[in-house]
């Protein structure tokens, strides 16, 4: 099996504001605390995402609210 290694978007301080922000929105429209065990997978996700290479909000908030996960090999 061959793995495929993608560049990783650096995380800055200005991502974790966006991505904090997009998960208390998620979980203020779920009911949920960020750190349930919901919250924790979301924000796994959103993280997930991010390094694979989503950095627009808009787009990792639909993401998460479709609740399209990258499958963990």
């Amino acid at each position: 099996m061959w793995t495929t290694n993608w560049p990783k978007s650096a995380v800055t301080s200005e991502t974790i504001v966006v991505l904090r922000r997009i998960l208390r929105d998620w979980c203020d429209e779920r009911g949920h605390r960020a750190d349930s065990q919901e919250g924790s997978r979301t924000a796994k996700t959103l993280i997930n995402w991010y390094e694979f290479g989503v950095t627009d909000a808009d787009e990792l908030a639909r993401l998460i609210r479709d609740d399209i996960v990258i499958a963990e090999a």
